[in-house]
């Protein structure tokens, strides 16, 4: 059944928070990296190879690790996207390609029940404890701990950018570099001025209205630390086939060079 989202609490205590991107699609190492101390991982639908039918099997390794929520990006900003993933218990979703208002507040209604959205119902799944008899106590614990997750990645986005921070519901802008990389005509140069100046912008613009900003995907302490001061509060650290890649090809290099193979 949901729980506490202790995401979302550690966020209203305007504490910084560290997750990464869960693109593997193998619940161990979802396990993994719950159980390695990171406050949430998104669990990608959009890039990674999920079976809807397993995905219960994710947001259960990162419930039983100490710190962990699960937020899911889903593909598309569809209703029954965001309720299929919330069903499952997922403790927020993460939508791409917001680009103006009325998709915003087509998410928001999408992730909370009445009277706030119009999110079906129904107890007898994961999220609910496949039991009625808490229903009262189980929407409202939802309506109050769901975490909503826009992506802005297109000039259409930035442009409409302080129209989506209006929003009542959306809780976190998350600016997504490779892609307004190449809307601003510099492909895959996620450091390149023009993509940092208008990450900083949105970032500063999202502090002012009280969502929570995330955005690039920092691969160092020192781009943590870059990003912090920045004033993120929604750290996604690398991507995790890309941990496992970088640690193992690093000794591998080494181990070629200490042995001249």
């Amino acid at each position: 059944m949901l729980g506490i989202n202790k995401l979302k609490v550690k966020l209203e205590k305007e504490l910084p928070v560290l997750g990464t991107w869960n693109t593997l699609a193998s619940p161990l190492v979802t396990e993994v990296f719950a159980q390695s101390g990171l406050d949430f991982q998104i669990i990608d639908l959009e890039h990674g190879p999920f079976i809807l039918d397993k995905l219960n099997l994710h947001v259960s390794a990162c419930e039983n690790s100490p710190s962990c929520s699960p937020l899911v990006r889903i593909p598309s900003n569809e209703d029954w996207m965001s309720l299929q993933v919330l069903d499952q218990g997922a403790h927020g979703v993460v939508v791409p390609h917001i680009s103006n208002r009325k998709a915003a507040e087509k998410l928001a209604k999408s992730i909370k029940y009445y009277p706030f959205g119009e999110r079906g119902f129904t107890p007898f799944s994961k999220a609910g404890g496949f039991n009625n008899n808490n229903t009262s106590d189980y929407l409202k614990n939802a309506n109050e701990s769901i975490l909503s997750v826009v992506i802005i990645e297109s000039e259409e986005g930035l442009k409409n950018l302080d129209e989506i921070l209006e929003v009542e519901g959306v809780d976190i802008v998350y600016f997504g570099a490779f892609d307004l990389s190449q809307v601003l005509g510099c492909p895959g140069e996620v450091k390149n001025k023009k993509v940092i100046n208008a990450i900083k912008n949105g970032v500063e613009k999202a502090n002012i209205k009280g969502k929570y900003a995330g955005g690039f995907v920092p691969q160092s302490k020192d781009d943590i630390k870059w990003l912090l001061d920045m004033g993120m509060k929604f750290i996604t650290y690398e991507v995790d086939s890309s941990i496992i890649y970088a640690q193992t090809r690093n000794v591998s290099n080494w181990f070629k060079d200490e042995v001249g193979n």
